[in-house]
């Protein structure tokens, strides 16, 4: 156990000292909303509103939209791009639509176009049917797709922030490691940082994967990284497996370092009094700052 973490009389202890000093968010209010992204993504699909606009107004029926729809696609020069339109307007992102019938990519498109025979439309048929079995022209009987198209994005919002949360942690957490292994080094001890480094166990087979590492002359120390801002699996994880990984990696002269942080713990402080109890060596990002750079000197003994 790191000096610091020996502080806390209990894990109860712990998780209130965590609590208290937690950082909620990681990403900043200007990244909020990725505007710049919306705007191109606008500039991009808003030149074909129209036609979409037009398959609204012409069509009373659903079996007169897929009429219109299938023979607007099969006229136009870029059918692709037509479809790709259709799922961004339903809020599909991805160049794959699969349901549990469908598995469609739109870049099988591309071989429909490639070919000379144009009579085989049942790929495009298969795209048409499949849009507007998921409701496309409910979507294009509003006249205000501009305003419409920019309100699906916004709410797309909430899965980019999801996704970029953890990695903007990681990118906040390195720049910390990197100016704390700098002042060390200002002294004269130059250790090593890497990023997904792999540490194999005593049997030379199996291993474990960090998000960082560092090490000094035989000693390691192993890092792994997550924000959570709503509640998580990564506590029950380490209930569950972590007692096992800190004796395998202790054999190898290497000590685990789990740094968390986020709003969700207010929704897990069982979970991380539990964590704790197996896992010692837990720090929030605040806890880093204040205590890191110290036990990092006392356990490489410098």
């Amino acid at each position: 156990m790191l000096t610091s973490r020996k502080q806390f009389k209990s894990s109860e202890e712990f998780r209130d000292q965590f609590l208290k000093t937690l950082t909620p968010g990681i990403i900043p209010r200007k990244n909020f909303i990725d505007w710049a992204q919306i705007d191109n993504k606008f500039d991009k699909y808003e030149p074909v509103f129209e036609f979409y606009r037009e398959l609204g107004r012409l069509s009373r029926t659903e079996e007169e939209f897929y009429e219109e729809y299938l023979l607007g696609v099969l006229s136009s020069d870029n059918p692709k791009f037509l479809i790709e339109t259709g799922f961004q307007l339903l809020g599909h992102t991805n160049n794959v639509y699969v349901s549990n019938q469908d598995y469609l990519k739109l870049s099988s498109i591309d071989d429909y176009i490639n070919s000379k025979n144009k009579k085989d439309t049942g790929l495009i048929e298969s795209f048409i049917e499949t849009l507007c079995d998921l409701g496309l022209r409910s979507v294009v009987k509003l006249q205000l797709l501009e305003n419409y198209f920019i309100g699906v994005q916004v709410g797309l919002e909430t899965n980019r922030r999801k996704n970029i949360g953890g990695e903007a942690f990681k990118q906040v957490l390195k720049i910390e490691l990197e100016t704390i292994i700098k002042k060390i080094g200002l002294a004269g001890f130059n250790f090593a940082l890497k990023e997904e480094d792999k540490i194999l166990y005593s049997d030379n087979k199996t291993s474990k994967r960090v998000d960082f590492s560092i090490k000094y002359k035989e000693k390691i120390i192993g890092i792994e990284a997550n924000f959570y801002t709503v509640s998580g699996s990564k506590p029950t994880e380490i209930k569950r497996s972590y007692g096992q990984v800190n004796k395998e990696l202790q054999k190898m002269g290497v000590e685990l370092v789990w740094i968390t942080d986020g709003a969700g713990y207010f929704d897990m402080k069982n979970s991380l009094k539990e964590a704790r109890d197996i896992h010692k060596n837990i720090y929030n990002l605040k806890m880093l700052k204040k205590d890191f750079e110290t036990d990092l000197k006392k356990y490489f003994e410098i």
